[in-house]
């Protein structure tokens, strides 16, 4: 049988299981739903001109791609799901700095609704904060037409925040009666959105050029094998030998039967390059704000700063505060530009402080110790109790680093390897990390279904 009748037959027993069915079919629903918001325009706003910007801006062009070119036509859901995102990293850091929050999280179903409920109202207040931002920046460069400044902030500010809660309520509908992770499905289907359109320009941008069909073939075999990596890193497993005594299994007398601890090379899955993809947004923001921030530092400190020049180059000399102010800009407008040296220094070191943020999360070694301690399970050599959990943590943190760095590597290779050939950056690691990483947590939910009614996994 070959690969495309196997894949038919696949699609052949899940259309036989009603239940599947109705949960990819509800999930199709949604995605229909989340495209064509975006193309649903706040008023007020010259769209032409902010496409037309959006074009030549890497941090717009960012935002757009999580965004599945929402923020370029500042659709309702222009702000996309990423409230929500910072929202859940707030209470993912406040759970390891504050115990209670952590003691709520270990209380059941009954703790973890209740956080939920936190990270709702946090994203509706991170909305407003950044419907406003998005509202003060319009207004500066220009975009805003025929309106009175407070009602295009008020309306705008609650068509927006509006378009968060929907979105964030279309991801919880989807974890709960779709299949696959929500929210995440949702920035994946964002990232894939812009694939077409992207493809198109590099045709039309290179269409008179002889190595039209070279730089195409070029680009797949790299995108091949950056998946292939990507598909056997997240499958990659480090497998901890497990033994269990006096189970009465065993043909020999003292241990009973044997398994191991899977534990996966990139524990962390997709989660440290999203939250880092929004951290990076953020940083990114921030730089577009410290000239203002920088003049004011100048205006409060300014008769220090004039007193250590001339201590340091004469009292003759004056101090030509624009100049200065314009020259620390720029280096800071370098170091921090998409696909910048330093850009992708902090957005490396922030993916690999979120993986092993993530990792802390979900596997808890001191859990994994006690239940092998009771279950009568034991690693050889290693004695049970504390040194059992030394062990576990010494093997997760050496594992953790290889994904983070993979993780890493992968974000950043592609967009460094186009910009050091100065060709436009055609496909970057992190969209291409997020899809594949999302296709496989959704591939193994429908195998789970799958098995529960005793059919083989869809792969």
């Amino acid at each position: 049988m070959t690969l495309t009748e196997k894949f038919f037959d696949k699609l052949g027993i899940i259309m036989k299981n009603p239940e599947l069915k109705e949960r990819i079919a509800f999930t199709l629903l949604m995605f229909l739903v989340a495209r064509i918001g975006t193309f649903i325009p706040a008023p007020g706003v010259d769209i032409g001109r902010l496409e037309a910007m959006s074009e030549t801006s890497d941090i717009l062009g960012y935002i757009n791609m999580f965004t599945g070119g929402a923020f370029k036509r500042i659709s309702i859901f222009s702000l996309g799901i990423a409230p929500y995102i910072n929202a859940s990293i707030v209470f993912s850091l406040l759970s390891v700095i504050i115990p209670r929050i952590e003691e709520i999280q270990k209380e059941g179903e009954s703790g973890r609704d209740r956080i939920a409920s936190w990270t709702r109202y946090l994203t509706i207040v991170i909305a407003m904060v950044q419907s406003f931002a998005t509202c003060a920046w319009l207004q500066s460069v220009g975009l805003v037409t025929g309106r009175s400044e407070v009602a295009f902030f008020v309306t705008t500010i609650i068509t927006l925040t509006a378009g968060t809660i929907f979105m964030m309520w279309v991801g919880e509908q989807i974890s709960i009666h779709g299949i696959g992770n929500g929210v995440s499905l949702l920035i994946f289907l964002n990232v894939i959105s812009g694939g077409p359109g992207n493809i198109v320009q590099l045709i039309q941008g290179m269409r008179h050029s002889k190595f039209l069909i070279p730089a195409i073939i070029a680009i797949a075999i790299a995108g091949t094998l950056v998946v292939m990596g990507i598909v056997i890193f997240q499958h990659g497993q480090r497998k901890i030998p497990i033994h269990y005594v006096g189970k009465g299994y065993g043909r020999t007398g003292g241990v009973g039967d044997k398994s191991y601890i899977p534990l996966k090379l990139n524990s962390a899955g997709v989660m440290p390059v999203i939250f880092a993809s929004v951290a990076m947004i953020v940083v990114s923001a921030l730089s577009r704000v410290f000239p203002r921030f920088l003049e004011m530092i100048f205006r409060i400190f300014s008769g220090a700063i004039e007193a250590a020049y001339k201590w340091k180059y004469g009292a003759e000399e004056i101090l030509d505060k624009a100049e200065l102010m314009n020259k620390i800009n720029v280096i800071i407008q370098r170091l921090l530009a998409a696909n910048g040296i330093g850009y992708m220094v902090i957005f490396a070191v922030i993916i690999v402080f979120f993986s092993f943020f993530y990792t802390a999360i979900v596997f808890d070694p001191e859990k994994v110790a006690d239940n092998l301690k009771q279950g009568g399970g034991t690693i050889p050599g290693i004695r049970p109790g504390s040194e059992t959990v030394d062990y576990l943590e010494g093997v997760v943190t050496r594992i953790t680093w290889g994904g983070a760095f993979f993780l890493a590597a992968i974000s950043i290779l592609p967009a460094a390897i186009f910009t050091a050939l100065k060709l436009p950056v055609f496909f970057g690691g992190t969209g291409i990390i997020i899809v594949v990483g999302v296709a496989i947590d959704t591939v193994q939910q429908i195998n789970a279904h799958l098995v529960m009614r005793d059919y083989k996994g869809f792969i």
